[in-house]
Order: structure tokens, then C-alpha cells, then sequence
């Protein structure tokens, strides 16, 4: 957002964050450039090279320098130049390790206007670093000045939640929405914004189900928020399910060639999931329930018997089966079903429909990272929707690391890096791809922690490949210097079947703290590692077997020939940096 004042000041509005690789060298100096109507660039000037030391007085703290106005110089630095640069710079340093907080919502809205107050369901403190409140059939008459639905509601969002938080992103797909916040204090920590939507209605093309995501790094730990609607009705179970995997499958975030359950330290699956109580053959079938039958599902909720009704619920009976959200973990249920409400009424049913817990919250952590679920609830005293809305607060770890020094230009006899060596690599039970119910399976390590993209040779009709790892295993040269990092760094994996275009198998991720461990007892020790292999989200098989962490010449002759998939010298410093637009205030 940009605007010129009567006085001739240009309002740029522009946020940049990057990471301070030497603290005592480190300098931050701007240039201003004017581009011209054929796009050349012209320079107006730069400020003198600030150093990074000297602002922040106190190397454990945090520094915000006053906004001031600084003068432009010449190239040279012997004139001023006209004009000036209004500026305000946030100095700090992170904790290695830290906790954070975060707040999980879903409601549907029932496309009625909100009410005024949301505190039953939504925080009034300012207890959470990150908040993600996701909403299904969002679409009421927007109050004024806004004309959309999905500004209205990121407004009231923002100011139910007041100053001490700005926007970090906001989606909408249809009647979908999600929006994460983050408090003021920990803006400075966000970085690698991303999203995406899927629709899974009619043709795949309606919105009206399907859903969102936003993904980010808070400092060098990756979050991943899905907000989705499923197929409604009872007897739509499977499809449900499969609306579930399209979603999981589709949208990209992040490393585009992995899924994205598998490459965030945390992700959170949230939503109207619309999984329903199914009894079998003890309930009579049919949309509307039998009333009869009804009556006595709702007597036993209100007698706070409702707990029996779980061992019903279909979305426990499929995660149980292994067909969707593998990995994923949800809270003890303690409150009573959330659907289908009559509005303005605390706890009452509406006989169109059995009592169900379709809004739910889910959440994925990476092995060898940390999560605790704090508090699991629904608000009732919401009454606007035939849905009440539902909450999930967690504890999370968090890391800031070390900055991994970017690919050198230069051919260093003596250029040494981080390798992983395999000492055996098998996996167990993978899918089938072929008709005559095999394989032909390659394993792919990516990810920007590589040089490049590794492949393990083909191994041709075969669920339960063993792989030479002297003939057939690449050896892994990392991008990434610092010991430190490297013990919080993962392995991401792709299991691919060659006759199938490269068809994706599996997708896994191998945590490299077990390296480091051996590799500080000795060159001898070799590493043992088993990991469940994922489909978007169904079980696909495991990957096992053993490695080296090595300090020794980079493997790769030619370190800057990248293949066309792997991550680039460019990309990673583009990963690095980021800017975020605000709006004026």
C-alpha cells in the first residue's frame, strides 16, 4: 500500500525481516531507487551502513530503535542527496529454544451475522503468541463500511483482539475463511508466509466445501493451519474421507514437491469435518432422523451421558482404521455434541438432524519436536449458528537456530560440509501402483537443507524394497553448516514409483538428531532410524535403516550444477528474507 501526502511524503508501508549471520560486522543500509516508465532503475540515494552491534546495546535483548528520518547520500557518500527516509528498526535476539502459545478455533457461521461478543469462544487476553481461527459457511450480510463478507469478518477478528496483534495472513475460498494473527511482541519471528484452497464440491469446482491453509515459520519452526468443510449428511462418510485426501493432496505449501503433512514441525487440521454418529443398524435410516430415536439420543446428552455416544462417532472409527489424518492426535472430548443447534437457544437440538460432533481440532507434530494440548472446548453460549464453536489452546516448541551460510561461488580444494552416508536403507508395505499389485519403487531426499535432490537407484516389482547402500544410495551432502542446526534438521522423504510418472508412494521425514548424537560419540556409530511413511494422510508403509553424519570434502564435484528440481542459491536467499505489506493506520 502506497500514498502521497500533500507535503509530498510517500507512505511505503513495507516490513522487512532477515536473519544477522555476523553480529559484530553485520551493517543495515538502504537504498532508494526510482524506476522510470521503460523500468530502468535510478538510485536517489542510500543511508550510511548502520551496525547491527551498536543498535542493540544488549546482545540477550531486544532493541526498537525511535523511527526517525535519515539523510540519503550519493554513492560515493560525499553529498546529500534531496530527500529523506523515515524509518523505525526492531533489533533482537532470539532464545535457541523456547515455548510459545497458540490458540485453534473453528466455528460455522451458518452465514448469520456474528455476535457482538465473541469472548465465550475467543481470547480477551493477550496470552497466545499465535492465533488461527478458522470458519465454514462464513457468508452473512456484511455491516458497513465493508462490502465483503470476508473483510467484515477478518475486522471483527482484528478487533475483538485489539492492538497487540497484527494480521499475519487471511484466506477465504467460498464460505471458507481462515486468518492468523500474531501478537505484536512476536511479529519479528514470522516469516515464510504461504496459502492455498481446495474445493471439493460440485466438479470439484464450487466452494461451498473443500478447504484452506496458511503456512508460516515462527523463527525456524514450521506451523501449517488446514480450516476445511466435508461432505455433510449421515451415509457420506466415505466421501468425507475422500474429500479429506483431495484437500490433503492438492494444496501446496512450502516445499512444493512434498505434501504438506509432512514437512511443518506442527500442523493443525481444523474445521466442520461433519463426521456423524453412525449406529449402523440400530438407527432407523434416512436424513431426518427417526424422532423417537432422536428423543432419546438428546435425553442422554442432557444427561450428561453423551460420553457413550463417542464410541459412535465416525471420525474415531476412520482415524482407528487408519484411512485418514495419520499422525494426527485430538483431545479428549469433555463437551457435549455441537451440532445441529437451534440458534438463539443455549442446548437445544434441532430434530432435522441427529446430534453430532462435526466441528473438530486435530494436531500433527514432528518426531523429536514437542506439543502439548493445553485446553479442548466448545462455546455454547454462542447462539447465532446451528453450530457452536470450538477451541484448542497448545504449548509449543519452537526454535531459532543458527543461519546456515549460503553456497560459496568459489571452488575451495578444502570445502567441507555436513553427509549423511546410509549403512542400510529397506522399506516395508509400501503401495501398489502397478496392476499386477507391485512397485517399482526409488526413494527422493529433498528439502533446502540439501545441495540438491537425491535419488536411491530403482528397485523394480517390489512392496518391500532393500536398497545396496554402497551401490544403490546416494551420499547426502548438506546445505546446512552449523552442528547445532543440523541436530534440529530433518530428512524430508519421497517414496516414488518410477513406472508411474513418478507417482508418490509415501512421504516420510527422518529426524537427524540421532545423527549427531553418534557422530559426537564417534566415527564408528551409525545412526538407526524407523519412520512411518504417509499418502496424504493414510498409512503407506515404513522406511528404516541406518546412518553416519561425516564432516568431510564436499561429494559433489560441480556444487552449484542444481538439477531443475532441487533448491537454488536464489531460493534459498529469497526463503531467507521476506517482506509483509501493512496497511495504513
Amino acid at each position: 500500500m502506497r500514498s502521497i501526502h500533500l507535503d509530498g511524503t510517500l507512505d511505503v508501508n513495507q516490513s522487512f525481516t532477515f536473519d544477522v549471520r555476523e553480529l559484530k560486522s553485520a551493517q543495515i543500509t538502504l537504498q532508494v531507487v526510482a524506476r522510470g516508465v521503460l523500468g530502468i532503475e535510478e538510485a536517489l540515494g542510500h543511508i550510511n551502513p548502520l551496525y547491527v552491534l551498536n543498535l542493540l546495546e544488549e546482545q540477550d535483548g531486544r532493541k526498537d530503535v525511535e523511527a526517525k528520518w535519515y539523510d540519503l547520500y550519493s554513492k560515493s557518500g560525499s553529498r546529500i542527496m534531496p530527500g529523506k527516509l523515515y524509518m523505525q528498526i526492531v533489533v533482537g535476539m532470539a532464545e535457541p529454544e523456547q515455548t510459545i502459545s497458540a490458540f485453534v478455533g473453528t466455528w460455522n457461521v451458518g452465514n448469520a451475522r456474528p455476535p457482538a461478543d465473541l469472548s465465550p469462544w475467543l481470547p480477551t487476553d493477550a496470552f497466545f503468541e499465535i492465533v488461527a481461527v478458522g470458519t465454514q459457511e462464513c457468508d452473512y450480510p456484511p455491516r458497513a463500511p465493508f462490502t465483503e463478507c470476508s473483510k467484515d469478518w477478518t475486522h471483527t477478528l482484528k478487533s475483538h483482539f485489539g492492538e497487540r496483534y497484527k494480521l499475519v495472513h487471511a484466506i477465504s475460498r467460498g464460505q471458507m475463511r481462515l486468518v492468523v494473527l500474531v501478537r505484536e511482541d512476536a511479529e519479528k519471528a514470522i516469516s515464510e508466509v504461504d496459502s492455498d484452497s481446495e474445493a471439493t464440491g460440485v466438479g470439484n469446482v464450487m466452494a461451498n466445501k473443500g478447504g484452506v491453509c496458511i503456512s508460516l515459520k515462527f523463527w525456524d519452526t514450521g506451523l501449517c493451519f488446514v480450516n476445511c468443510h466435508l461432505a455433510a449428511h449421515v451415509g457420506q462418510c466415505e466421501t468425507r474421507n475422500s474429500n479429506f485426501r483431495q484437500i490433503a493432496m492438492s494444496m501446496r505449501v512450502g516445499l512444493q514437491s512434498m505434501d504438506l503433512l509432512s514437512q511443518f514441525h506442527h500442523v493443525f487440521w481444523l474445521g466442520d469435518l461433519n463426521y456423524r454418529l453412525d449406529f449402523g443398524n440400530i438407527e432407523p435410516q434416512g436424513l431426518t432422523p427417526d424422532r423417537t430415536f432422536w428423543a432419546t439420543i438428546v435425553k442422554q446428552i442432557h444427561a450428561n451421558r453423551w460420553k457413550d455416544l463417542l464410541k459412535y462417532d465416525e471420525l474415531r472409527k476412520e482415524k482407528g482404521a487408519s484411512r485418514i489424518l495419520a499422525g494426527f492426535k485430538e483431545g479428549e472430548i469433555t463437551f457435549p455434541p455441537t451440532f445441529k443447534m437451534q440458534r438463539d437457544y443455549l442446548d437445544h437440538y434441532d430434530q432435522k438432524r441427529l446430534p453430532a460432533w462435526c466441528d473438530r481440532v486435530l494436531w500433527k507434530t514432528l518426531q523429536g519436536c514437542h506439543s502439548y494440548l493445553i485446553s479442548y472446548f466448545s462455546a455454547p453460549n454462542i447462539l447465532t449458528s446451528d453450530h457452536k464453536p470450538v477451541g484448542a489452546t497448545y504449548k509449543l516448541t519452537s526454535y531459532a537456530l543458527p543461519s546456515s551460510t549460503l553456497i560459496s561461488d568459489d571452488t575451495d580444494e578444502d570445502d567441507k560440509r555436513w553427509h549423511i552416508r546410509f549403512t542400510s536403507l529397506r522399506a516395508k508395505k509400501l503401495r501398489a501402483s502397478d496392476i499386477n499389485g507391485f512397485s517399482d519403487p526409488f526413494v527422493s531426499f529433498v528439502g533446502p537443507n540439501l545441495l540438491q535432490e537425491f535419488h536411491s537407484k530403482v528397485k523394480h516389482q517390489t512392496l518391500n524394497p532393500v536398497w545396496n547402500p554402497f551401490q544403490e544410495l546416494p551420499t547426502l551432502v548438506l546445505s546446512t553448516f552449523p552442528l547445532q542446526r543440523v541436530d534440529k534438521e530433518y530428512l524430508l522423504v519421497r517414496v516414488l514409483d518410477h513406472d508411474s510418472d513418478e507417482e508418490a508412494l509415501g512421504f516420510g521425514v527422518i529426524p537427524l538428531n540421532q545423527a549427531v548424537a553418534c557422530f559426537k560419540k564417534g566415527a564408528l556409530e551409525v545412526a538407526h532410524f524407523k519412520v512411518n511413511l504417509s499418502h496424504y494422510g493414510v498409512p503407506a508403509g515404513t522406511l528404516e535403516g541406518g546412518m553416519k553424519l561425516t564432516w568431510e570434502k564436499n561429494a559433489i564435484k560441480n556444487k552449484n550444477n542444481f538439477p531443475s528440481r532441487g533448491i537454488s542459491i536464489k531460493d534459498s536467499l529469497k526463503k531467507r528474507i521476506f517482506v509483509r505489506r501493512h496497511s495504513p493506520k
